[in-house]
């Protein structure tokens, strides 16, 4: 592998943090501490801060993140190459964590009414409605998501549990419109509930964001760390396309499947096939009959209807996830509809949980964009695509051109030291996965 010249420092902090522990506490001989100290500081990503950098380490995994990675200077940028044109765009990474906040609210019988802590983060998801159907997931040292102490309070399992979630809603946009969703409000009141929920990883892709609530661990255990991704061939794909590699951890779903012999019911009603993490279907070897209907521009019709389709309706428990997309007030009123529909279906047996992936950005810089000026600037056709919080190279087109990832990165910084001021910083991918020596 080449170390080019924005690798050295990491290097360097290697080098002296590889030094017997005993040298470095005598006296600290020369300038060891001075120059720990300084290289630290120097060290690619080691200069953001604690939470954006921990953040940042939960979302990314080697081999499937983009090479090159990037933070913006503030949410301006949004949205990456074959990303949808909409009202609100993913946005790329930066000191603004506000976008990360988001609601979890747990509510139906066995749900103990509560304050959720601040800062629960959508991996506590999946353990805590583990704990509300009575199960014991296998497995468990693969996922760092634990459950929220005290919801669970019942000791019989629902018929069914409902998973609603917002795609592309953040706090910020639910407590500027309160009036607007009274049904949510009267969940939250009587649930166990926060508006100060957490991702708890960046980027805010809604692919990587869903994978995360079915699993119950971040991207870097489950793999899918966005719509785009390498698989294990180098190819760029798109998340649970044909070439696209099978999630790392199982979820929720696809172990109550296989340790019930396919008997519960699953079914999802999303936005886009990449919403599909959220319930798996593929980590078993064997037939999958999981019910899915992708319905990009109403998801409440297509939800009620399969509800009444025998989810809930008998003793083993069924899991149904409805992922939405809409201004606030039409996704309360679907909520409520779902819900009705659910407690109908289920003789009001239903464990249910709303939360969201995250606010979007509306208008700012499209983040695919940048392709053409880094492409532009570097002199040859090297980026292959830019996603939120970083950009794909095109590895055989680098070394075709002798050209290193070092100097995409200094074409990323000289673009972010124009007036626009576009980058807060830009480091390598393997930056992170050095983040343990910062």
């Amino acid at each position: 592998m080449f170390f080019g010249r924005k690798m050295m420092p990491l290097l360097i902090l290697l080098g002296v943090l590889g030094l017997p522990a005993l040298a470095l506490r005598i006296g600290c001989v020369g300038r060891s501490c001075d120059e720990q100290t300084a290289a630290a500081s120097e060290v690619p990503f080691c200069s953001l801060d604690a939470g954006l950098r921990s953040r940042i380490e939960a979302g990314f995994r080697e081999g499937r993140s983009p090479e090159v990675l990037a933070i913006a200077r503030d949410e301006g940028i949004s949205g990456g190459s074959g990303y949808r044109k909409t009202d609100g765009a993913t946005a790329w990474p930066s000191p603004d964590l506000e976008a990360a906040r988001i609601p979890i609210a747990f509510a139906g019988p066995g749900v103990t009414q509560m304050e959720l802590p601040a800062g629960a983060t959508v991996d506590q998801i999946a353990p805590t409605l583990t704990e509300l159907i009575g199960f014991e997931r296998p497995f468990p040292e693969v996922r760092s998501g634990t459950a929220l102490e005290g919801v669970a309070g019942g000791d019989d399992a629902p018929a069914l549990v409902l998973q609603v979630i917002y795609k592309g809603i953040g706090s910020t946009e639910l407590e500027a419109s309160r009036a607007a969703r009274p049904y949510l409000e009267e969940l939250m009141d009587v649930g166990a509930a926060t508006m100060d929920g957490d991702v708890g990883a960046l980027p805010l892709d809604p692919a990587a964001v869903l994978s995360t609530i079915g699993a119950g661990g971040p991207p870097r255990q489950h793999g899918v760390t966005g719509t785009f991704m390498r698989n294990e061939r180098g190819e760029l794909v798109r998340a649970f396309s044909p070439r696209a590699e099978v999630p790392i951890i199982a979820t929720l779903a696809d172990d109550l499947d296989e340790a019930m012999a396919q008997e519960p019911l699953i079914g999802l009603v999303g936005t886009s096939l990449t919403d599909r993490g959220v319930i798996g279907g593929d980590w078993y070897v064997g037939g999958d009959e999981d019910e899915v209907v992708i319905a990009p521009k109403n998801q409440i019709g297509p939800a009620v209807e399969m509800l009444s389709d025998g989810f809930g309706d008998d003793d083993v428990t069924d899991l149904m996830t409805v992922v939405m997309e809409g201004r606030i007030g039409q996704l309360d009123r679907g909520l409520k509809a779902i819900v009705s529909a659910a407690e109908k279906a289920a003789d009001g047996s239903v464990s249910l949980v709303v939360t969201a992936t995250g606010s979007a950005v509306d208008g700012g810089v499209d983040g695919a964009s940048f392709v053409a000026l880094v492409d532009e600037a570097v002199g040859e056709a090297v980026t292959e695509a830019a996603v939120p919080g970083g950009f794909f190279l095109d590895q055989r087109a680098l070394i075709n051109a002798g050209v290193s990832e070092d100097l995409v990165v200094d074409e990323l910084e000289r673009l972010g030291g124009r007036d626009e001021d576009f980058f807060g910083d830009v480091f390598p991918a393997i930056a992170v996965s050095f983040a343990r020596y910062c």
